[in-house]
């Protein structure tokens, strides 16, 4: 057996406590010279307030203008064919939509209204 606390570990805590740590004076009693002094990682966290949604932007047009030009005569076509086109995923990918499906699908359900009420389809050729 193996006996890993040792006299020595009781003597001398790992972790100091509370009662050895000095208290911090209040904000008003700090040096003068420090009033409106900030660390640096609060400057750089001020800057990326300010300068981090420009930066943002930017990447994002030109990602969206990438996949404008990568999909350009696929935009094209189905303009000619007179579909619907959907830019996703930040416009590096695309859902083409033909809007004829639309008629077909009310025609699908009419056709199974007409079936569950028992009546006959009108046809064209009778």
């Amino acid at each position: 057996m193996i006996n890993v606390s040792t006299d020595a570990s009781r003597e001398s805590p790992r972790w100091p406590q509370a009662e050895d740590r000095q208290p911090r004076p209040p904000a008003a009693a700090r040096p003068a010279g420090r009033a409106g002094w900030r660390s640096l990682g609060v400057r750089i966290g001020d800057a990326l307030v300010i300068v981090g949604p420009v930066l943002f932007d930017g990447l994002a047009s030109v990602v969206r203008r990438w996949g404008d030009r990568w999909f350009m005569i696929n935009d094209e076509e189905a303009c000619w064919r007179g579909w619907q086109t959907t830019k996703l995923y930040g416009g590096l990918g695309r859902r083409y939509r033909d809007l004829r499906f639309d008629t077909l699908a009310e025609l699908t359900m009419a056709s199974g209204r007409a079936l569950a009420t028992g009546r006959r389809r009108a046809t064209a050729i009778s």
